[in-house]
């Protein structure tokens, strides 16, 4: 490393002066530091084995949950609620807050967001049963 600094600070000295030798030895400092700390987070990275991945991913479950419940709440729908049911409430809260009438565009998106996170859920089961259908069938 030391070598290295030194074949920087000859390369840029002649032309740049002091002002040079300051740059060229803070660009290989910094590197140094740098490969050094990157080097440091691979190892720990190495380490951890995926233990951040897997608590990442039950945290995004919980949110899940957390989005239908509150979807549930602003349609006023219970938990086993049919599509239709979800629908019928959209419909019926969505005409009593139409924004042309005067009603809020924010609690109209919320309304229709909630029945898009409520009918999507819905639908994942559906899909998944299509999916492996198609995988028996295959075998």
């Amino acid at each position: 490393v030391a070598q290295d600094r030194r074949l920087a600070l000859e390369a840029v000295s002649p032309g740049m002066g002091g002002f040079g030798r300051l740059l060229a030895n803070v660009i290989v400092m910094g590197g140094g530091v740098l490969s050094r700390a990157f080097l440091e987070a691979y190892k720990q990275a190495l380490k951890n084995g995926g233990q951040a991945a897997a608590s990442a991913s039950k945290a995004g479950a919980k949110a899940q949950t957390a989005f239908h419940a509150e979807a549930r709440l602003i349609l006023n729908v219970e938990e086993k609620a049919t599509a239709e049911q979800i629908k019928e409430a959209h419909e019926k809260l969505t005409t009593m807050n139409d924004p042309a009438k005067g009603g809020s565009l924010y609690l109209n998106t919320k309304i229709v967001n909630a029945r898009d996170v409520l009918l999507q859920k819905d639908e994942e089961p559906k899909a998944e049963a299509k999916a492996e259908a198609k995988a028996e069938e295959k075998k």
